[in-house]
């Protein structure tokens, strides 16, 4: 496992500036990609909603590329509040903020396919159109080719996940793949990549709480690739993704995991739509502690839920046209039990930590 000082991983990530192509960050006609900026985007979108209008101005190219065997997913046996397995021990330290808007700062590209497939379950969910969540990833186990967790895409060179997926792991132990749809076929538009290094959370800690501050980075060996079947996820400033959390009247997860509790893995990329739960009704329907790092997101009598093997991946929300991250699977109480919910990693709590 590759682990940084706690001094030099605190650095990693913080740059004023980005140089793809020896440029600055500047409008450039054709981009696949526009960097999110932060506190701008925010502030526009948030102000849009009070009729008020401020200008955006900065932004970035991104580019790169790279290849790949067929892959299953699975799990092993879960514990009855994870969505995973439960692994051993954990290490941590820190992260990227390489994030898109296309140049109006309203809507991803490319045109994300949003049509509703009908077909087996995440748990209550839909079959996912190919390229229609371009930012999901797998992670797989290299010497089995077993899928294991999800992931998310924020920039071509970071991916993030739940911590709790990579306890007990070694970054030679594992790959990412972007752009896949069915694991059982090869479509052509799947890449991998390998992992140079990653980093959880410094107050990630499995053996005290295996899902608080449930949340990792990976940076790539070589930068991701883009195309109309990967595609970074946006990441907003802390008010306005928790904002967003609360009040997106679309807000969706997903994955390859078990489409029922302790059921088969779904082979299909899943989808379903999971409201946000009031934190009141969240903490009086679990069992288990949940704190003020973690949302509750489903329904409390609709079989809608993730599930095992779904850990680490997204839980995003609408603004407009466009998607940004707001949360990320970590664990749950089986899967659409009757008065459970699932608990999601909160995505805000991390906006420092996280640029």
């Amino acid at each position: 496992t590759v682990f940084l000082p706690r001094h030099t991983a605190d650095s990693v990530l913080k740059r004023l500036k980005r140089h793809n192509s020896g440029g600055l960050e500047e409008f450039k006609k054709g981009n696949l990609e526009r960097e999110c900026i932060e506190e701008r985007v925010a502030k526009s979108i948030l102000s849009a909603q009070t009729n008020t209008q401020k200008s955006l101005t900065q932004s970035a190219e991104m580019s790169s590329n790279d290849t790949l065997p067929n892959i299953t997913m699975t799990t092993s046996t879960p514990t009855a509040n994870s969505t995973t397995p439960s692994p051993t021990n954990a290490t941590m330290q820190h992260p990227p903020s390489d994030i898109l808007l296309t140049e109006d700062f309203d809507s991803v590209l490319p045109t994300v396919v949003t049509k509703d497939n009908q077909g087996i379950r995440i748990v209550g969910g839909n079959e996912v159109t190919p390229g229609e969540i371009p930012w999901q990833v797998a992670l797989i186990y290299k010497r089995t080719l077993i899928g294991f967790c999800g992931g998310s895409i924020l920039s071509e060179q970071w991916v993030i996940t739940a911590a709790h997926c990579l306890t007990g792991l070694t970054v030679d132990s594992v790959f990412i793949r972007v752009g896949e749809h069915n694991v059982h076929i090869k479509e052509g538009t799947e890449s991998d990549y390998e992992i140079a290094e990653w980093h959880l959370h410094p107050l990630y800690n499995s053996s005290h709480n295996m899902y608080n501050h449930d949340i990792a980075l990976l940076r790539m060996e070589k930068p991701i690739v883009f195309s109309d079947y990967v595609v970074p996820i946006c990441l907003g400033p802390k008010e306005f993704t928790e904002n967003l959390l609360q009040t997106s009247s679309h807000s969706v997860v997903s994955g390859w995991g078990r489409i029922r509790f302790e059921g088969a893995e779904s082979p299909v990329l899943q989808k379903v739509e999971v409201p946000y739960v009031d934190r009141k009704d969240c903490k009086d329907s679990s069992s288990e502690r949940i704190t003020r790092f973690m949302f509750c997101a489903g329904y409390a009598t609709e079989r809608k839920d993730s599930c095992q093997g779904d850990s680490g991946g997204p839980h995003t929300s609408q603004q407009g046209n466009t998607w940004f991250l707001t949360g990320i699977v970590s664990w749950g109480e089986k899967c659409a039990k009757e008065d459970k919910y699932g608990i999601y990693t909160r995505v805000s709590r991390y906006f420092q930590w996280l640029t």
